[in-house]
């Protein structure tokens, strides 16, 4: 045991030893805490820097592939509107949603077409901005369009036809620009297009129908007047091969989206036709079908659409679609008893023979940046 006047003097020793110890360790943790670099302390909580960098280019990759697509659905739906010389976005999505109304097989099959014809330009180094203007891919859209009313029904080869067809278009497209000192219109189409359905024939079955079915389909379908007012709407909706005139009405609501006085062309030169396919005596169901409608639709809006707005552009207007009709009239029963459609040689003709009257008749003048007749000057 040890005596208390030893206790206190050793409680006094020790006392001092851990007072130096306590000393020497906050000073070695100090020293330490402020030399040593943060990244030790918060490693735990931030990713190292290399794999901020992959997250930071998979971000970017993402936002790239987004870009894309949208790019490419732009250029496809622009396309579409470029049929009827709509370069908008919106006005060729409302052009597809009005096919889908009268045709929901027949606006998938454009659409690829279209998106098709669009990417082969890409794919194969054409003009980038034509690409976004959807100036390679329209032919496209109509060579799906008429793959899906004239091709096989077997689903898988019409999208093969579809496809094929449509990236021949744009090939085509280029070579015709550098051939032709004007617009090149849907020249490509009825190439590509003809070239298939004119070895197909798909008109013999209906050329080759028995009289007595004719007679009888005759006598179950009457002609009423309301037929002949909405003929017009509906030879608007045959320039996308559809047979609708709520699609009609649906596209003459586009193209008033981009351009009312665009549409009064469509719709006066989609009437004029059917007019002139009554004064020809022509089949009442050919003209209620708008079959007489649709090239006299689009050449009115070419003139409307190319050359500066005037009377004189008016009366071409009128005149072009009259013209259209007139040689549909002539080409119908041609390329019918080839047991094809003639589809838009006569708006092809009579507008490249239009365009050609620039600076020959007085106050017909091509704009220099045709865009409509509001804006053209």
């Amino acid at each position: 045991a040890l005596s208390p006047s030893l206790i206190k003097p050793m409680m006094i020793v020790a006392r001092r030893v851990a007072q130096r110890h306590h000393g020497r360790i906050r000073s070695s943790f100090s020293s330490n805490f402020y030399n040593c670099p943060q990244s030790a302390f918060f490693s735990s909580s931030s990713p190292p820097k290399s794999e901020q960098d992959d997250d930071k280019t998979k971000a970017k990759q993402n936002t790239s592939i987004t870009a894309t697509n949208k790019a490419a659905i732009d250029a496809t739906t622009t396309s579409l509107g470029q049929v009827i010389f709509l370069n908008s976005s919106k006005s060729g999505t409302a052009i597809l949603a009005s096919l889908a109304i009268g045709d929901p097989t027949l606006a998938v099959y454009a659409g690829l077409g279209a998106y098709t014809a669009t990417l082969t330009a890409q794919s194969i180094g054409l003009n980038e901005q034509s690409c976004r203007d959807g100036l390679f891919g329209y032919n496209g859209a109509l060579i799906g369009c008429a793959a899906s009313v004239f091709g096989p029904s077997f689903v898988p080869v019409g999208v093969a036809y579809t496809m094929l067809g449509a990236s021949a278009t744009s090939v085509l497209c280029a070579s015709l620009n550098k051939a032709l000192s004007q617009p090149q219109w849907t020249w490509s189409f009825n190439v590509v297009a003809l070239t298939s359905i004119l070895r197909m024939k798909p008109l013999e079955a209906v050329a080759e129908t028995p009289a007595t079915d004719v007679a009888a389909t005759s006598l179950s379908y009457s002609v009423g007047v309301m037929d002949f007012v909405a003929s017009p709407l509906v030879g608007i909706s045959q320039i996308f091969v559809v047979d609708s005139a709520l699609t009609g009405a649906g596209i003459i609501g586009s193209i008033g989206m981009y351009s009312p006085k665009l549409g009064v062309h469509a719709l006066g030169g989609s009437t004029l036709g059917c007019l002139v396919g009554l004064l020809f005596g022509a089949d009442t169901s050919d003209v209620v079908h708008g079959l007489w409608g649709y090239n006299s639709a689009l050449a009115s809006m070419a003139v409307g659409t190319f050359f500066v707005h005037s009377r004189e552009a008016v009366a071409l207007s009128a005149g072009s679609a009259a013209a259209s009709a007139a040689l549909f009239g002539a080409l119908q029963p041609v390329f019918g008893s080839l047991g094809a459609p003639c589809l838009t040689l006569p708006f092809c003709a009579v507008t490249s023979a239009c365009y050609l009257l620039d600076g020959q008749v007085p106050g017909l003048k091509l704009a220099k940046e045709p865009h409509s007749p509001e804006k053209n000057a």
